[in-house]
């Protein structure tokens, strides 16, 4: 079975799955699968525990949240914050795939629908796209509802749109700062230039005793010029949320914005060694948001 057909199959059977018990269900469900350990939503403890508490009781309620989690709606909050000459230039949006007029749209560009992650397509020749397969697969990501896939519910409030945007050429780095309680906690590199390797730092550039398990990290890995004022604009974004992944770009020198992110990989985050998945739990305080 290829992996496509296998990724295709295991999708369909998590929508099944959902639909036929909860988010908490399963939620508990994966956790336990991935994690390796019984979710407790009593009392979390650990980072992943404090995740899937906020996932499933705290996102899904905060209007704020569920707007920034779309990648269209981010804009404006990106905007309010004064950070405009971060955003990527946008060439359109629409609500239905019968509203793009090819003809208008540049020569590169990417598309992207903005309800969920994996949707982008990046065309490098219009000339010789196939605009055909490309509605129907557009089309077919706008009849998802992303939250079925990993239970996270507050992916079914958003309004699936397509947004285009400027195409930046072929990116092989993104940065990625976690920030609990609206501090950067850590923050990693992923490098898709030939194997992918994530490569962890702290807050002030310094190597991190542990890993995520997924990927191998990279010796020569190397923080962007504009770090620190990655750092700042990251922190001014996470004020307003117990926690949150801010993603960002650097091409040619000049930062750009990517996405909030609340629930990284589902809310299962695999740590090595494990024990610091307690100790990042310990670190972050979601107290008042359980009262």
């Amino acid at each position: 079975m290829s992996e496509s057909v296998f990724y295709s199959l295991r999708r369909r059977l998590q929508v099944l799955a959902l639909k036929m018990t909860s988010y908490k269900f399963m939620s508990k469900v994966y956790f336990r699968i991935m994690m390796a350990y019984t979710l407790n939503l009593k009392n979390p403890q650990t980072f992943n525990e404090k995740l899937q508490w906020l996932k499933l009781f705290y996102f899904p309620n905060d209007k704020l949240a569920i707007s920034c989690t779309d990648k269209y709606s981010v804009r404006e909050f990106i905007t309010q914050n004064g950070m405009d000459e971060y955003l990527n230039d946008l060439y359109g949006v629409w609500d239905d795939t019968d509203n793009i007029d090819w003809n208008r749209l540049p020569e590169k560009f990417v598309l992207k629908c903005t309800h969920g992650c994996r949707y982008n397509i990046l065309c490098e020749n219009k000339h010789l796209m196939d605009v055909s397969n490309t509605t129907k697969q557009l089309n077919s990501w706008l009849n998802e509802d992303f939250s079925l896939f990993n239970a996270e519910p507050h992916y079914r409030s958003l309004k699936p749109k397509i947004i285009c945007e400027k195409h930046l050429g072929n990116i092989s780095l993104e940065y990625k700062f976690y920030c609990f309680n609206g501090k950067i906690e850590f923050m990693y590199i992923i490098d898709d230039t030939s194997t992918r390797t994530i490569t962890l730092f702290g807050r002030e550039g310094n190597r991190l005793p542990y890993r995520r398990t997924e990927h191998p990290v990279s010796d020569g890995a190397k923080l962007p010029t504009g770090f620190e004022k990655m750092k700042e604009l990251s922190e001014k974004l996470a004020e307003q949320f117990p926690f949150v992944r801010v993603d960002w770009f650097e091409v040619n020198g000049k930062i750009f914005f990517s996405e909030l992110t609340f629930t990284p990989g589902g809310a299962m985050l695999k740590i090595d060694p494990p024990e610091y998945d307690r100790k990042l739990g310990e670190i972050l305080d979601i107290t008042k948001y359980k009262k």
